[in-house]
């Protein structure tokens, strides 16, 4: 019985690092999609109401990025700034299309382009939030060191010619 609960813990530990890695391949994903709207909508704008706009996409895909490094590395504050960060982009680019479209700051054949991006970006940032928001989820360090155990001497102790 021992056996089985040490595989049943060993198995939950590599699903929770899988699924904490994938969080963080798609907050990457989110950011870069996000990042380059950003860049086309500057570059493909008419006015300074899409360039503007542009300009802040681009500022919150490169926000994608270190939240993504820190979910990743297992820090506090990852999870909060991640959801603060994908939630403010999913707001930001719905409204962002809604001014669009009623502006007219691109083009058609950009504008439906614009479309397509912010839709995958909002659901991938969507189904982020959804997974962060799960109580039983805890980033994990996916790289990370096990102690020694209680029955190994320490390095401070080898030194002093002792055993601790």
């Amino acid at each position: 019985m021992g056996i089985e609960t040490e595989t049943i813990q060993t198995q939950t530990k590599a699903n929770l690092r899988a699924r904490s890695l994938l969080i963080v391949v798609l907050e990457l994903i989110v950011g870069g999609i996000v990042l380059l709207g950003g860049v086309a909508l500057v570059y493909f704008s008419t006015d300074t109401i899409g360039m503007s706009l542009g300009v802040v996409h681009a500022i919150l895909g490169l926000m994608a990025f270190p939240a993504g490094y820190l979910l990743l590395t297992g820090k506090p504050g990852a999870r909060t700034l991640t959801l603060g960060v994908d939630a403010v982009i999913i707001a930001f680019s719905i409204v962002s299309e809604i001014i669009l479209s009623t502006v007219g700051s691109l083009p058609s054949g950009p504008f439906l382009d614009s479309i397509v991006g912010t839709a995958v970006a909002v659901l991938i940032a969507a189904i982020i939030v959804y997974e962060l928001m799960i109580t039983s989820f805890k980033p994990v360090r996916v790289a990370h060191t096990e102690s020694a155990g209680p029955g190994t001497p320490s390095l401070a102790g080898k030194i002093e010619g002792r055993s601790v």
